[in-house]
């Protein structure tokens, strides 16, 4: 409520101005625990520009969430006498761990690429190490199997669906976006975007948190920091659920 009373405050302030963007959230940090099954992240926020203009002619609102940028490799099969091998691999830098994609109208891509709304820049595209790729066709090829891996995987969706983001009052609105319990930990940035005309008026971004606590958390640094340990420890507690497992089933054929 505190946070909805500032940015219609704010909304109020900007009044003078040919158009403005205010925007807010209900969360800054999100905690990833052994029962984490997902969450949604509530943005909401105030547009505004002339209120003499019907609604289609105030402008629309874009919102893109990106994760933390990481490192992805896609690899190729091949078959060699039966055996399939690993023969083609890609290198995608820069991409970010959770991307998502929602407007209050259907963007065309000149719009999106022109002002670099997008899951990969055009530099981000310039660093990707191809490898022995020359064809166009095979480098769609990989770049769409990378999206589709993150889309299977619930960290990768573009909605140009208008239903997704609730418009109230004219100039207000609201949206959830979905975070799933696969998103990567780090640092993640909430942009919004209006467009009047097909031009971007104003864009405003914050950022938000995702981190593990307890037992989640120390299995994770465990695993990154202490591998060799974690490794043993993960080999350790197969061997005992297998001993155990055979004791009681030893048994019960006993009994």
């Amino acid at each position: 409520m505190k946070n909805i009373l500032i940015i219609l405050i704010s909304l109020f302030l900007y009044q003078g101005n040919a158009s403005a963007l205010v925007i807010g959230s209900d969360l800054n940090e999100i905690t990833i625990g052994a029962n984490f099954s997902g969450q949604d992240l509530l943005v909401f926020g105030a547009f505004y520009s002339d209120p003499s203009l019907p609604r289609d002619a105030k402008g629309d609102v874009i919102i893109e969430v990106k994760g933390p940028p990481q490192t992805v490799k896609v690899r190729k099969k091949k078959s060699f006498y039966g055996f399939w091998l690993n023969n083609t691999e890609v290198t995608f830098k820069e991409v970010p761990g959770f991307y998502y994609l929602t407007s209050t109208t259907e963007i065309n891509d000149e719009i999106l690429n022109k002002n670099n709304i997008t899951l990969l820049t055009q530099q981000d595209t310039n660093d990707i190490e191809w490898g022995n790729i020359r064809l166009t066709k095979d480098r769609r090829d990989f770049l769409n199997a990378m999206k589709r891996n993150k889309n299977n995987l619930d960290l990768f969706s573009v909605n140009n669906e208008s239903s997704q983001i609730d418009i109230l009052d004219g100039n207000l609105f609201k949206t959830n976006i979905p975070i799933p319990n696969t998103v990567p930990i780090g640092d993640y940035t909430v942009s919004v975007y209006l467009l009047i005309n097909s031009e971007l008026k104003k864009d405003y971004s914050y950022g938000f948190k995702v981190k593990r606590i307890g037992i989640e958390s120390m299995i994770h640094n465990l695993a990154i920091n202490y591998p060799l340990i974690y490794g043993l420890l993960a080999v350790l507690v197969a061997g005992l659920m297998g001993w155990i497992s055979a004791e009681m089933f030893r048994r019960l054929r006993k009994a």
